[in-house]
């Protein structure tokens, strides 16, 4: 990107439409274009005075392209998470299928990515079924998806494994244990045994059950899988994520 002349785009882009904007003390990096990576990134060497020195000016530049690497990465992270949640983790109706090829090697892009992926689309937009096999969707089989759990801490029914997981690390959920230790002085977190590793397949979360535990304490877990309907307390639960 700076081989392609970004330093010298991110220069006419400001003088033509942020530089009087910071001058009237105006400018917004949170709407529109403004707030592209890249661009924000930059702000300190753009609006540099005319009477810094050359090195002041290639200090400012180096501190651009650093937090431009840093917000670049942060991005391609949360786009990685939004994907796995959205289509692997908790894919709902209608999701398409993803398809995971190999970018390590950016020298065999055509080979490994490029040529790949036009394969796929051929495949598929005549009706075929691609070659290289899609990503299976993660521990689908194992969630269920009707268990009902109560928390009488905070006074919530939640449904479903994933969701009663999430919840047990929730913000809430640990004001309401910290809370709850507070008027309890008599609980005491070093008394609840650690809870067991996950399993190999990593589908299996131990959550402590112990009114004094470190995950769940005052809930009252109803684990409801179809008919039934268990009440447990005082014991480690076994939740599939």
């Amino acid at each position: 990107m700076l081989s392609a002349g970004l330093i010298e785009e991110l220069r006419d882009f400001h003088v033509r439409y942020n530089q009087q904007k910071v001058q009237d003390d105006s400018q917004n990096y949170q709407q529109g274009i403004f707030q592209s990576i890249g661009f924000k990134e930059f702000h300190d060497y753009l609006t540099a005075p005319g009477s810094s020195t050359q090195q002041e000016k290639d200090t400012l530049r180096d501190k651009g392209i650093e937090a431009l690497k840093i917000a670049t990465r942060r991005y391609a992270r949360k786009q990685n998470k939004w994907v796995r949640n959205r289509f692997l983790k908790r894919p709902g109706d209608n999701v398409p299928v993803v398809y995971g090829l190999d970018v390590t090697d950016v020298s065999r892009w055509e080979e490994t990515v490029l040529n790949p992926a036009l394969q796929i689309l051929d495949s598929l937009s005549k009706g075929e079924e691609p070659t290289i096999q899609p990503i299976r969707v993660q521990e689908a089989e194992q969630r269920n998806k009707r268990s009902h759990h109560t928390c009488d801490l905070c006074d919530k029914v939640i449904i479903g494994d994933l969701e009663w997981t999430a919840h047990l690390r929730s913000k809430k959920h640990h004001y309401h244990v910290r809370k709850k230790r507070k008027l309890d002085p008599a609980c005491d977190q070093s008394q609840v045994p650690p809870a067991p590793p996950a399993s190999a397949a990593g589908i299996v979360e131990s959550v402590s059950e112990d009114s004094c535990g470190t995950v769940a304490p005052g809930c009252t877990e109803t684990s409801q899988e179809s008919s039934q309907d268990t009440r447990t307390t005082d014991k480690e639960v076994p939740v599939t994520v």
